[in-house]
């Protein structure tokens, strides 16, 4: 099983690679830029490791890709993610409790987000 999911959301142009248990997608980038290569893909790529980082200041990163590969060197922390992009992350992990069940997140925000009970504002 893979670690990521690679996802085109509706509110936000980048794509967005979430983890899927407690073992964070960044061991994974190889597969990721394939599978970016295979849609033609050039732009930022948004990380968020959520359920290997948890709710810390580096949950969320963002690196370029080239059409090839996705570049280390352009490797930042996102501080601003924006509402209505975090809602359908929290949506999405509401739909994919499997996930949220791998993490290594305290048992009570794996009950918010299994229970779609966490406010985008909120965390």
């Amino acid at each position: 099983m893979k670690n990521y999911e690679l996802i085109a959301f509706q509110s936000d142009q980048r794509k967005l690679v979430l983890s899927t248990s407690y073992a964070s997608p960044l061991s994974s980038v190889l597969f990721i830029s394939s599978e970016l290569a295979k849609e033609n893909y050039r732009g930022e790529v948004l990380f968020d490791l959520l359920l290997s980082n948890g709710f810390n200041p580096n949950r969320f990163l963002s690196m370029q890709f080239d059409g090839n590969k996705l570049l280390p060197q352009t490797t930042k922390t996102i501080n601003e993610v924006p509402v209505n992009l975090l809602s359908e992350i929290y949506n999405f992990y509401f739909e994919h409790v499997e996930y949220v069940e791998q993490s290594n997140l305290p048992d009570t925000q794996k009950y918010l987000l299994k229970n779609n009970k966490i406010n985008s504002n909120s965390i």
